[in-house]
């Protein structure tokens, strides 16, 4: 059955969202009981938009697993394809407290902040979103991960690199920008240009590059950021800990 849920998963990556749909389906029919099963069934019918069938399934994945935090995280992207974002809001919430690592859930929660007019908020989900990417990994081994993580990233050859894809970066940066924090946009889009350069420089991000260095005191008229990583040529600001994100209340 594994082999037919990695199919249902490859499907989704594809963006073949019915064949998806119909996959996870059997998935289910053999094993009622799979909590992941029954949350990639909700993304990809979120997906598909069919929104009263996606949150059943949903639902359905999370009372079968409330620790999953997937399951939370694929309901706050099928909240955000409806934009409703601060229902989308909650639901990652829920996903970051299950999982405090995971860097796409505080970028997603920070862009659902933002749409949702709560700046203040959007900020510290996407600055802690920047901490996770900056870390340095540990010697300790990692636990096995059964199913990839999937989100509204996704592109449709399904090639990405983990959750640092090089697209989530440039969003991440564009979002950063938008909310006036220049330096840790630029750490952003940075992070996009080691892992694809050619995307990175073919962004929107890229042609704004001259004017953010020059405000963060880059080379003079940002001559030369736009020909690599800007990141070495900006004098950072000192920073201080990071306030704790507003309560909220939970998803039930």
């Amino acid at each position: 059955m594994s082999q037919r849920f990695d199919l249902g998963v490859n499907y989704l990556l594809r963006g073949e969202y019915d064949t998806a749909v119909r996959t996870f389906r059997d998935v289910l029919r053999e094993d009622p009981t799979d909590a992941g099963a029954w949350s990639y069934f909700g993304l990809c019918l979120a997906h598909l938009g069919r929104a009263a069938e996606a949150e059943s399934a949903l639902a359905r994945a999370i009372q079968l697993a409330p620790a999953n935090g997937e399951a939370w995280f694929h309901l706050g992207v099928a909240r955000s394809l409806r934009e409703e974002w601060g229902e989308a809001a909650s639901a990652y919430q829920r996903a970051v407290a299950l999982s405090p690592d995971d860097m796409v859930a505080w970028h997603r929660l920070g862009v659902a902040f933002a749409e949702a007019g709560d700046e203040a908020s959007a900020s510290v989900a996407f600055e802690r979103a920047l901490v996770l990417s900056r870390a340095v990994p540990t010697d300790a081994p990692e636990l096995p991960v059964a199913h990839p993580p999937v989100d509204d990233h996704v592109e449709e050859g399904g090639a990405r690199e983990g959750a640092r894809e090089a697209k989530s970066w440039i969003d991440l940066a564009l979002s950063l920008l938008s909310l006036g924090d220049e330096e840790a946009a630029v750490a952003a889009y940075e992070r996009a240009y080691t892992l694809d350069p050619a995307r990175a420089q073919a962004s929107l991000f890229h042609p704004m590059l001259r004017l953010v260095t020059a405000v963060q005191g880059g080379p003079e008229e940002g001559t030369e950021a736009l020909s690599g990583p800007p990141v070495a040529r900006l004098r950072p600001r000192p920073r201080g800990p990071l306030p704790p994100l507003p309560e909220r209340p939970e998803v039930t």
